[in-house]
């Protein structure tokens, strides 16, 4: 597989977890409103261990944008 390739798997993979952040989020807010605050807020706090990690995981990427070869790893 090819950086190119790989950047690419990664971004879509990225683009994929907001994507399902986003409608977490909002079925957290339907759940809230139907009364159940207590896994509204199990939900809500599942969502910001993922939002922690936004920041590295945007840093890796923009990172791995710049063409440069991939390390080697020792098998």
């Amino acid at each position: 597989m090819s950086a190119k390739e790989i950047n690419t798997l990664l971004t879509l993979m990225n683009q994929r977890q907001a994507r399902l952040t986003s409608t977490c989020k909002q079925i957290a807010e339907w759940i809230d409103r139907q009364g159940d605050v207590p896994t509204a807020g199990q939900i809500r706090a599942s969502l910001r261990a993922l939002e922690e990690e936004e920041a590295q995981v945007r840093k890796t990427l923009s990172s791995l944008r710049q063409d440069r070869p991939l390390p080697r790893f020792r098998s």
